[in-house]
C-alpha cells in the first residue's frame, strides 16, 4: 500500500513538473495535461480503494447493516471524490465559478442519493414514537 501511494505521488509530482513546463510553452495545453494526469490518478486510486470497499461491505454485513446503506455511503464517497477532482480541474483552468458550481452539483447529488435513507429513518422514528 505504501509503495502504491509513493508511486502515485511520484506520478503526481512528475505531472506537476510537466504541467509547469507545458504552461510556459503553450499555456492552453497545460489544462489538458492536468486533466489527463488527474484522470489517471483517479483511476489508479479506484484500484487502491477496491479492498476498502470489500472491507466496508464485510463489516456492514457482520454488523447487520443493510447493504443499501453501505451502497449509499460508497456512492456518496465516490461522488465527493469525483466532484472534488472536477472542481479542482476547473479552478486550475481559471474557472473558479464553474468549480463552485460543480461542488454544488455534487452536494445536491449526494443529498438526492440520501433521500431514501432519510425516508426510512423518518419511518423508523415515527414507528418508535407511535409505539410509545
Amino acid at each position: 500500500m505504501v509503495t502504491d501511494i509513493l508511486k502515485l505521488c511520484g506520478f503526481g509530482l512528475a505531472a506537476v513538473m510537466l504541467c509547469v513546463t507545458v504552461r510556459q510553452l503553450k499555456p492552453e495545453s497545460a489544462v489538458y495535461v492536468n486533466i489527463a494526469a488527474g484522470a489517471m490518478l483517479l483511476l489508479a486510486a479506484v484500484r487502491l480503494i477496491s479492498p476498502l470497499v470489500g472491507a466496508v461491505s464485510t463489516l456492514a454485513d457482520n454488523a447487520g447493516i443493510s447493504g443499501e446503506y453501505t451502497e449509499v455511503l460508497l456512492k456518496a464517497l465516490a461522488i465527493s471524490y469525483i466532484t472534488a477532482l472536477s472542481a479542482d480541474c476547473a479552478r486550475d483552468a481559471g474557472e473558479a465559478a464553474l468549480g463552485s458550481k460543480l461542488e454544488l452539483a455534487g452536494r445536491i447529488s449526494i443529498a438526492a442519493l440520501s433521500v431514501p435513507v432519510f425516508v426510512q429513518l423518518a419511518d423508523l422514528i415515527a414507528r418508535i414514537i407511535s409505539q410509545s
